[in-house]
């Protein structure tokens, strides 16, 4: 027993030893997906008797964990982790319909900081793989479509470019503003529309692009 909490004590500190930072971000997320608005756009035009129109799934919420490898050259390269959540909810006479969507993202980061004349900026490249879910329910309760929960899962890849600012804290402690923007060229998910209007091929592609645009906090341990 005493050996193997050694091992884990041995490898925490090994994985300290070796990076260089620690980010922690939170931030509000801004998505834009054509295929999806139009899914949504359809099911809104098909039921003119809604008093409150289904949202565009636009608004959301991102938190990611990066860890940065200790290096001396000008570029370090580490990995990271995101996840973002996205809802849109619409209230009418005995029903509440709400979409759920979620992203899960690794990926290979490479981190910039070295400029004497823009001291304190740093730049993030982050590529990725990229999977997502979207549910639905209806009263609170789990959509059926086709005799069976309904719920669509897609996968593809993204490349995020995030611009901070180092504010200084503590020792080795450090707070950053941030802005950043991502593109998925292409994220294959062919039961969305059929999640979100009931319907398949009728409005949308079984893949979709999208952009997303965030700007939160990011801390540092370094």
């Amino acid at each position: 027993m005493k050996s193997k909490v050694l091992s884990i004590v041995l490898l925490i500190h090994l994985g300290f030893a070796s990076a260089q930072e620690f980010q922690i971000d939170a931030s509000y997320n801004y998505l834009y997906s054509k295929q999806w608005d139009k899914a949504i756009q359809t099911y809104n035009v098909s039921r003119p008797w809604l008093t409150e129109k289904q949202p565009l799934l636009i608004h959301g919420f991102n938190s990611s964990l990066s860890y940065i490898f200790n290096s001396v050259e000008a570029v370090n390269h580490g990995i990271n982790l995101s996840y973002t959540f996205v809802r849109s909810s619409a209230a009418n006479d005995n029903i509440e319909n709400n979409l759920y969507l979620h992203f899960l993202s690794v990926g290979y980061l490479f981190h910039y900081q070295r400029n004497e004349k823009l001291r304190g900026i740093y730049t993030d490249l982050i590529v990725s793989a990229k999977l997502s879910g979207l549910y639905r329910t209806i009263n609170g309760e789990p959509f059926v479509y086709s005799e069976t929960y309904s719920n669509a899962f897609g996968i593809g890849g993204d490349i995020r470019l995030k611009l901070g600012y180092y504010i200084p804290l503590k020792n080795t402690m450090y707070l950053s503003p941030f802005i950043s923007s991502a593109c998925t060229p292409y994220l294959y998910s062919p039961n969305s529309e059929a999640v979100i209007n009931q319907t398949k091929g009728l409005t949308s592609n079984p893949w979709t692009a999208l952009l997303t645009n965030q700007i939160g906090l990011t801390f540092h341990l370094k």
